[in-house]
């Protein structure tokens, strides 16, 4: 499995704030208000950080095998794979706060709604940000570090 791209997360974070920005502009009537649905962000992050730190513990240690006392291979892998979809979701929270950000900001004197979802969309743009730093730190934490065969060598003894 490969690390996932810088620029994948930034082109989803793009998409999303402008989306954001011109959706709210158009349907701004109609949608209900962002409540604090919000909050599951910083908690899937927590939750990352702390798989992360385990798995980092299980690799450090050798703790990893088939054995039950071990972390299975694929538990590691399915880690990995949580790690990526939560930094896509924090992209794209992260892009969604900037776009409401960006529409609420320079509206606050003359649209009433600006004054009650701008601090939520601070939110979501920093709970979207944790995000994808928590679900980045998993993905690093999943890798197996190199081998001495990887090294070149360079890790033997002369």
């Amino acid at each position: 499995m490969s690390r996932i791209a810088v620029s994948t997360l930034a082109l989803v974070a793009l998409v999303a704030g402008v989306a954001a920005y011109f959706l709210t502009g158009s349907f701004l009537g109609s949608l209900p208000p962002l409540g604090w649905g919000w909050v599951t962000l910083p908690v899937v992050a927590v939750i990352d950080f702390l798989l992360a730190l385990r798995v980092r513990s299980a690799i450090s240690d050798g703790g990893v095998g088939q054995d039950r006392s071990q972390m299975h291979p694929v538990t590691i892998a399915r880690c990995a794979a949580l790690g990526q979809a939560s930094a896509v979701l924090g992209a794209a929270a992260g892009g969604l706060g900037t776009g409401l950000v960006l529409y609420f900001l320079p509206r606050l004197g003359e649209l009433a709604a600006a004054g009650d979802e701008l601090p939520v969309s601070v939110a979501v743009l920093v709970s979207g940000a944790v995000l994808v730093g928590a679900g980045l730190f998993l993905e690093a934490a999943c890798e197996t570090p190199p081998s001495d065969d990887d090294l070149g060598g360079l890790a033997q003894s002369t």
